[in-house]
């Protein structure tokens, strides 16, 4: 089946475009910028702006201040965390701080300690 070449799509996907891999076992100590997607599957001890979609795997551990379009967590964060969309904590995330958010799901299982604020814009 062909596609549309001359469709345009009517909001940006946080999904598509590249993605950066922050490995298991990299310690980084500062702060980060990503334009792109970022998954972190090591640690970042320092804030985190991520222009896209921000994975937390299940070894990934964040200690400081987050801004991202999505937040995806699987791991662990210790901190203040915005999402400009939706904030997921899957069923073996540990959160601990602030999060606001326009969309939250929380898992079971997920642990959350903490405040959270839902709204339209954040």
């Amino acid at each position: 089946m062909a596609q549309n070449q001359s469709a345009k799509p009517t909001q940006q996907n946080t999904n598509s475009g590249k993605t950066s891999v922050i490995a298991h076992g990299t310690v980084i100590n500062g702060n980060f910028k990503a334009n792109d997607n970022l998954r972190i599957d090591g640690t970042i001890i320092g804030d985190l702006q991520c222009d896209k979609r921000l994975v937390i795997g299940s070894t990934g551990y964040i200690k400081g201040k987050i801004i991202a379009a999505e937040i995806s967590v699987e791991g662990k964060i210790e901190g203040e965390a915005t999402s400009r969309g939706i904030a997921t904590l899957g069923p073996k995330s540990n959160y601990t701080g602030i999060l606001n958010a326009v969309r939250l799901e929380i898992a079971e299982g997920a642990i959350f300690n903490g405040d959270f604020k839902i709204s339209r814009k954040v």
